[in-house]
């Protein structure tokens, strides 16, 4: 049997999304220490897409709970 080492291998996850500004779907590539700042849920995180920016709201396990159009966090 082999043993692997995970020690200091960070998992990234991939979350889609279909970008509020230019309607394009996209992957997210969310490192899962993102939300060990975060002092409630959900939280909210900038994503810059392209040429422009959207938010997107992460709940504890780093799921994407809503896509949301710069007007409405601004």
């Amino acid at each position: 049997m082999t043993q692997h080492s995970v020690e200091g291998v960070m998992k990234v996850l991939q979350r889609f999304a279909k970008c509020p500004i230019c309607t394009k779907r996209t992957v997210l590539v969310v490192p899962p220490d993102v939300i060990n700042k975060a002092e409630r849920f959900p939280f909210t995180v900038k994503v810059k897409h392209e040429d422009h920016y959207f938010y997107i709201n992460l709940d504890s396990q780093a799921w994407i709970t809503d896509i949301l159009h710069p007007e409405l966090v601004e």
